[in-house]
């Protein structure tokens, strides 16, 4: 049971803070895909974010025999450039490493440097990116993004592992101090021997003050 809670709780929570926080810094030589409209969009949307923090909800929906759900409330942080963790306070103490040990993306003008990026759809709307980690020990074989070409926000994340496990999570927005940041996140995951839906929420946003010092600590706040 650990993994698909740990997979499922997590996948899209770094991901939906990484994609809204993005400190403005001299990008990597990102080749064509930094040149279409989706992308610069993207980026121009994340800039000016030093850090973050959101409280979450979290509801997870096992479809195992018998079937299980649980809530968990949390914290998620952000401090530029790529610094992230999702902190969980009513989990115990055994799952609380696994379930913070999630898959995540990140920002957006860090692509080049990490991920071998190419398009893989455009139909006018939406453009898809797919991206391949460039580090040869990622457990995460790719991540397809789709982003609003005239939005520059991601609707859609799709990563698949390189044990099969896939996770599919959308993200839905809201205004904040003049960014658009996810205000909630609906997904599934699968694995051997697992299904699992889950919906994030995301409340309380603190953009640009003081995080807590122990918010990478990987225990609760306080």
């Amino acid at each position: 049971m650990v993994e698909p809670l740990r997979r499922t709780a997590c996948a899209g929570a770094i991901a939906a803070l990484l994609v809204a926080a993005s400190a403005p810094r001299a990008a990597a030589d990102t080749g064509d895909f930094a040149a279409t409209r989706a992308y610069q969009e993207l980026v121009k949307s994340t800039a000016g974010i030093r850090t973050m923090s959101a409280d979450i909800e979290v509801d997870t929906h096992l479809r195992s025999f018998p079937p299980l759900s649980l809530t968990f409330h949390g914290h998620t942080y952000f401090q530029a450039p790529d610094k992230s963790a999702v902190v969980f306070d009513d989990v115990p103490s055994m799952l609380k490493k696994m379930m913070s040990d999630s898959p995540s993306i990140a920002p957006a003008r860090e692509w080049g440097t990490f991920y071998d990026v190419t398009v893989t759809g455009d139909d006018g709307t939406d453009t898809v990116f797919h991206l391949v980690p460039k580090d040869p020990g990622s457990k995460l074989d790719h991540i397809d993004a789709t982003v609003g070409d005239a939005s520059g926000l991601v609707t859609q994340y799709d990563f698949a592992d390189k044990d099969g496990a896939t996770t599919t999570t959308h993200n839905s927005y809201t205004r904040v101090a003049g960014h658009e940041v996810p205000d909630a996140q609906t997904g599934s995951s699968q694995g051997h021997g697992y299904r699992a839906d889950v919906v994030t929420r995301f409340s309380n946003y603190r953009l640009n003050g003081p995080l807590p010092p122990d918010a990478f600590s990987g225990e609760p706040p306080g």
